[in-house]
């Protein structure tokens, strides 16, 4: 499968006769394992329990009893846990690591598979340092292997992990190593290639350039196979993919977006949080503030309103990555409500000393920080923490965090001492370039859409209140096109409706 193909391999498990199909370990795995990269999870979960019983699908079960299940199915069950999005507890962890005690030190293709795997259980826990480790024994196991489709997972997933932490420089590196990898395996791979695309979209993303990531969300993020993608890869089209959507198309694009991603929401609470918490910076970002509440609401955690309000050495000792983010989305929204709030300042300088926020989040903290300064008259700390924040983007070479908080930035450079002293640097000027680079003219937002000309024109005939026949016999089309060309137009700007399409291209500038 690695070295051949996914068809190739599919023809020879068909040759083999069907009670060895059924009955041999190996070939259920390889059977399963094609159901998984043809992003096909149920079926997996079928042959594996019609193989080993319905206790197949309880990892902490199979990971434990030794006896009853095999080694090669331990490790295999562990790996299909991360196309699930099953949370990995410590102890599952501690057995896996038994269970690879029992490989041999040359079968390089399963100890690489094991460090593979593991890499995905790092990555979402925020163990950049342990990810790092692991995936440079994956690669180690994946070159004595000669495995180069192996190996560019991993290529793949430092850049990913570089552009959670904000490092822009070391995900270009990896970005190239990944295409090395891929150009040495000897058979077609489109969905790797596409997920390799979506990585070099977000990096031109990153470097200011809008059109690269909104053109791959429109013309090929529909063709991955659900089920596809890692819950990491997915995570990084989630987050990118809404900010870049509702920032440069319309908020109504960015949720039609992450209404595609629902369908998976069954995988964890982990993975329906992120789709969450990404909506409810659309609706932030679009001034829905309330929507925004009700939503953060309905999550239901420990680490609601009331919780975030009154915590202050509270947050120092939060560790888990998922009610970071929480605490952030709820600190952003009493941030823009009631900013005169006397607790708030002290609530973002104590939680700029967790020692589990990412880069990226710190820099987040420190432009707020710098935004309550500024409203209680307090400029040499409002100066102070936004060099901070600009000058952390510049090092990292990330624009993210600033793309985010526009308009806490916006509102900032508004002053002319503060932004005199903030773009004192050469590197600050630089970065900051690249995140005006984002907001190019509004007469270019149709192109950036991804609407062809055909569909402006058409869209421009209908805001003027022309109806389809109207259309039709203006542009020389029949009346089934024009409603062709609005469907696409509907799609590609996030709207279900003539008048919500009108109300957008009017609201966007792209039409007086």
């Amino acid at each position: 499968m690695h070295f051949h193909g996914l068809e190739p391999c599919l023809d020879t498990l068909q040759g083999f006769p069907e009670a060895m199909q059924e009955g041999e370990n190996v070939l259920v795995f390889a059977y399963a394992m094609h159901a998984l990269k043809s992003g096909n999870v149920a079926r997996a979960r079928h042959l594996i329990s019609r193989r080993f019983g319905a206790d197949a699908h309880d990892v902490t079960r199979v990971l434990r009893d030794t006896e009853r299940f095999p080694l090669d199915f331990r490790l295999f069950r562990f790996l299909m846990a991360m196309y699930e999005d099953i949370a990995i507890t410590d102890a599952m962890r501690d057995m896996v690591f038994d269970a690879l005690g029992e490989v041999p030190l040359d079968d390089h293709l399963q100890r690489g598979s094991f460090y593979n795997a593991m890499l995905e259980v790092v990555v979402r826990r925020r163990e950049y340092d342990a990810a790092d480790e692991i995936a440079r024994r994956a690669r180690h196991h994946y070159r004595q292997a000669d495995a180069h489709l192996l190996g560019f997972y991993i290529d793949l997933y430092q850049a990913i992990l570089c552009l959670m932490r904000g490092a822009m420089s070391f995900a270009e590196t990896h970005v190239r190593d990944a295409d090395e990898s891929l150009a040495k395996v000897p058979f077609d791979t489109p969905s790797d290639a596409r997920i390799l695309g979506l990585v070099k979209a977000v990096i031109r993303y990153e470097q200011g350039d809008v059109r690269t990531l909104v053109r791959f969300l429109n013309e090929e993020f529909d063709r991955f196979a659900y089920g596809e993608i890692w819950p990491t890869v997915a995570e990084l089209a989630i987050n990118y993919g809404g900010l870049a959507l509702s920032r440069h198309v319309a908020p109504a694009a960015a949720r039609v977006f992450l209404d595609k991603w629902r369908v998976q929401e069954w995988r964890s609470n982990r993975f329906r949080l992120v789709i969450t918490l990404r909506e409810v910076a659309v609706l932030q970002n679009g001034n829905r503030w309330q929507e925004a509440s009700d939503l953060l609401t309905a999550l239901q955690s420990r680490v609601n309103r009331t919780w975030v309000e009154g915590a202050v050495e509270n947050l120092v000792r939060l560790v888990d990555p998922q009610e970071i983010a929480l605490v952030l989305a709820w600190l952003r929204h009493l941030i823009w409500e009631v900013p005169s709030r006397p607790l708030l300042r002290e609530q973002v300088t104590e939680f700029l000393r967790n020692g589990h926020l990412t880069d990226r989040q710190a820099v987040t903290l420190r432009l707020w920080a710098a935004h309550l300064a500024k409203l209680h008259r307090d400029m040499t700390t409002a100066r102070s923490e936004l060099v901070k924040a600009l000058e952390a983007c510049a090092r990292l070479g990330t624009i993210m965090p600033l793309a985010e908080e526009t308009q806490f930035l916006d509102r900032l450079l508004e002053d002319k001492r503060i932004r005199e002293f903030a773009l004192a640097s050469n590197d600050v000027r630089q970065i900051m370039r690249r995140v005006r680079a984002l907001d190019t003219p509004a007469s270019d937002g149709p192109r950036r859409a991804g609407l062809t000309r055909q569909e402006m024109k058409v869209l421009l005939l209908v805001v003027e209140g022309g109806s389809n026949k109207f259309v039709a016999r203006q542009l020389g089309l029949s009346e089934v096109t024009v409603k062709f060309h609005l469907s696409n137009i509907f799609r590609k700007i996030g709207c279900r409706r003539r008048a919500e399409a009108i109300a957008t291209a009017k609201a966007l500038g792209w039409v007086a």
